[in-house]
């Protein structure tokens, strides 16, 4: 996609070393087998209330107001990855459900409905998080306040089932089972054309990880508003592997 800034913009949008920012547009560098220890449950429920802190905070909000939507996706997801060192699988797994938009879901069953919990923040902090999601994601993004805020959990969801599969097959057999299910059984889900394009780039993104793991969201995020990309490192220290 060729995007034309002017100076102004490009100066306005690329950080100095200086920059306070520009610690999120870098993934560290663990020591081997660091990544191990985020499955030990205890570490896992940490970063994943850390995760959701991350989105509700200032800085989160300040790096969407100046990098976009797009790159803001990518603070997500290399956040996620400096917490697990590196650890690829539980990253995506904590990106999905730090980036739900839903406090509940409502299961339609007949004669009678039942309804999950699907977070234990409270309303605040809920809704303080769920209005900082990235949400101008494409350039034919709804307007309103919703905009595709509700697509990053399709997307990290399914470059994660692609990623621990390593297959795209299991990952739309998986994808397409859930799109009809919420159609069928999710009180007020519907079948989105939108929601499988969301599923497909983040499939093609769990591929990439496979390969490599400092692969961004915003390289898939076909249609994309118009950001600054920030030069990373490619050599990873920790493959992220199962």
């Amino acid at each position: 996609m060729f995007v034309c800034f002017s100076a102004r913009t490009l100066s306005q949008q690329t950080p100095d070393k200086s920059d306070t920012l520009l610690p999120y547009f870098q993934f560290d560098n663990p020591l081997p087998l660091a990544c191990l220890f985020v499955y030990f449950p205890p570490f896992f429920i940490q970063y994943g209330m850390e995760l959701k802190s991350f989105i509700r905070s200032d800085a989160y909000r300040r790096i969407r107001q100046r990098f976009g939507d797009g790159r803001a996706v990518d603070a997500l997801y290399i956040r996620a990855m400096q917490m697990t060192n590196n650890n690829t699988a539980i990253s995506l797994l904590l990106s999905t459900v730090a980036s739900l938009d839903h406090r509940i879901v409502g299961i339609k069953i007949p004669m009678f409905q039942l309804f999950f919990p699907l977070s234990n923040e409270s309303s605040e902090d809920f809704n303080k998080r769920v209005q900082n999601l990235p949400s101008r994601l494409y350039s034919d993004s709804p307007s309103d306040s919703r905009g595709d805020r509700d697509k990053l959990q399709h997307f990290f969801g399914s470059a994660l089932l692609t990623y621990v599969f390593e297959s795209r097959g299991s990952a739309l057999r998986v994808g397409e089972f859930i799109e009809r299910g919420e159609d069928a059984f999710i009180i007020d889900g519907i079948l989105d054309d939108r929601d499988r394009r969301a599923n497909f780039q983040g499939q093609e993104f769990g591929l990439a990880l496979l390969e490599n793991n400092r692969r961004l969201p915003s390289e898939f995020l076909i249609s994309q508003i118009a950001s600054k990309k920030l030069s990373v490192v490619s050599e990873s220290a920790c493959s992220g592997v199962w």
